[in-house]
């Protein structure tokens, strides 16, 4: 179970997030399993790892703002019209419409049912939003 508290990704957030700074992002798509039309960022602050969270139902338009910026910085998945810019993330396919972005300059280690990963000697845990989404990508992280 998700120990953190999720932040909502507002416009205000949106306007200030650096692509760099995003170390995991799981997109679902509107049918999606678990989180059906909702997004994950998690980004690591001040030491803290912060999860932010919008969804299709969000009137700022952060959902359709955070789906551009991911997508346009991995090169595996295409995104409507999407053009792809500096590849930043390693992407995974989650099953059941779920989308996985990690930062290529981190690495990702299986837990029982979340992944850690370590920075200057602190680890820190990521959930995946399901069970089904932790086991594609762990199975793809490790094949």
């Amino acid at each position: 179970m998700n120990e953190q508290k999720a932040i909502t990704l507002s416009k205000k957030i949106m306007d200030n997030l650096s692509v760099n700074d995003i170390i995991y992002a799981e997109v679902a798509e509107g049918g999606a399993m678990g989180n059906a039309g909702g997004i994950s960022v998690y980004i690591l602050e001040d030491k803290q790892l912060i999860r932010y969270e919008t969804d299709l139902l969000d009137d700022e338009n952060s959902y359709l703002r955070a789906i551009k910026l991911l997508f346009q910085h991995q090169n595996k998945c295409k995104y409507e019209n999407l053009e792809v810019n500096e590849i930043l993330f390693d992407y995974y396919y989650g099953g059941m419409g779920n989308h996985v972005f990690v930062n290529q300059q981190i690495t990702l280690k299986k837990d029982d049912d979340f992944f850690i990963f370590q920075q200057e000697g602190d680890n820190y845990k990521i959930y995946c939003s399901v069970q089904g989404v932790f086991n594609c990508v762990a199975y793809s992280i490790e094949n």
